[in-house]
């Protein structure tokens, strides 16, 4: 139970940040712990959970994370305790020409180990898939039939109902600006913020593009992350793409993403990965020139216009795998960082990871049965 004295509150189990991260956490812990949720904005999902491009795609991000995926596609079919699907069916297609045409086919073998239904895709069926790609361009692509787009903010609305029904507690414009933990006594984290202080036993740390400020408030080391900036926008077409795939182009100098959207028009991307301090990102005008160049490269499109832009920051640790775990170095301090753009798509399973660490539990079976280990998502890997 949170409970508030002379202006402090008191908890099992503050979390800093309310991204997907922080609010997939609070569903998962709050069930067996008094939570607090503390947000530095005035205003939860504000940052990278809000723009993102919301795919739920299981063969991305690398070996890791695509478990990570697969361990959450049971909680992204059936929805539980969701007014309507979580995802709705869209497959994904990366293509990319004759220079990486190895890497793809050696990277659907892999892939099939864990997802069977990834597949190569060449000649006519590739234009068959998509009518817009430029066969002289792209001639390979892998296909992931099982894919889908996902409701980012129904999910978000969905793990903070669960956390509120569970008596959590979620502050806004609650930013973080010191914490201490006690040496002697009970051993509890003394927290400063701009909304009030805040005792807790265990600080988790679901900061995003913040998570290594956070880290240092608190006198932990930080890990390494690297925000990156990813400029993305929207763009009318003269073609109803409804039953095209999600594109992604692999090729070097040639990377570039486009999905369909409502009303004839696409959500487009140079899929850039540019260094960036944690920020409220703003899109540049020469990534989206460049993104629009690549598309047209690809494709047959023509894209005339821009509708609406934005940008957000994508965060990744030096491996560019996740950082979930406790660290070594100081007690009570737990790390959920690091997702670098799969936030969305594995955040069931990054919240039931969260609740098994912090009820000193074993990994669940759907998380384990695919080769997963606490020691592959340790801080100090």
């Amino acid at each position: 139970m949170v409970v508030s004295t002379s202006n402090t509150t008191a908890v099992d189990v503050a979390i800093i940040g309310g991204g997907i991260a922080g609010v997939s956490a609070a569903a998962a812990i709050s069930p067996t712990h008094a939570v607090a949720l503390l947000e530095q904005e005035g205003e939860l999902a504000y940052h990278t959970t809000s723009r993102s491009a919301a795919i739920y795609v299981e063969n991305e991000g690398g070996p890791v994370f695509h478990r990570l995926s697969t361990a959450s596609r049971q909680f992204f079919d059936e929805s539980p305790g969701a007014d309507a699907p979580l995802v709705t069916p869209l497959p994904v297609l990366k293509v990319g020409n004759d220079s990486v045409s190895d890497f793809l086919v050696a990277e659907a073998e892999a892939a099939r180990k864990i997802t069977p239904n990834v597949r190569t895709v060449m000649g006519s069926e590739l234009t068959d898939l998509c009518p817009v790609l430029d066969p002289d361009v792209i001639t390979i692509g892998v296909y992931e039939d099982s894919s889908g787009s996902v409701d980012v903010m129904a999910l978000h609305q969905l793990f903070l109902r669960t956390a509120r029904a569970n008596n959590a507690l979620i502050q806004r414009s609650a930013k973080l600006l010191s914490a201490t933990r006690a040496a002697t006594g009970t051993g509890r984290w003394k927290i400063e913020t701009t909304a009030g202080p805040v005792e807790a036993d265990v600080i988790i740390n679901c900061a995003g593009a913040w998570g290594d400020v956070v880290a240092t408030a608190c006198g932990v080391a930080p890990v390494g992350l690297t925000p990156m900036r990813r400029t993305a926008f929207t763009a009318p077409i003269a073609q109803d793409p409804s039953d095209w795939p999600f594109i992604y182009s692999f090729t070097e100098d040639l990377q570039c993403y486009f999905k369909p959207e409502a009303g004839n028009q696409l959500l487009c991307s140079l899929s850039e990965e540019n260094p960036s301090d944690p920020t409220d990102a703003r899109a540049e005008e020469l990534d989206v020139a460049l993104a629009i160049d690549r598309i047209q490269t690809i494709s047959t499109l023509e894209l005339r216009s821009v509708k609406t832009t934005w940008a957000g920051l994508r965060t990744f640790a030096p491996d560019r795998n996740p950082v979930f775990g406790w660290d070594d170095s100081v007690d009570g301090f737990m790390w959920m960082v690091g997702q670098g753009g799969c936030g969305i798509v594995t955040s069931p399973a990054a919240g039931q990871v969260a609740g098994a660490l912090m009820r000193e539990e074993s990994l669940p079976e759907n998380i384990t049965e695919l080769g997963l280990t606490t020691d592959q998502l340790a801080p100090r890997r």
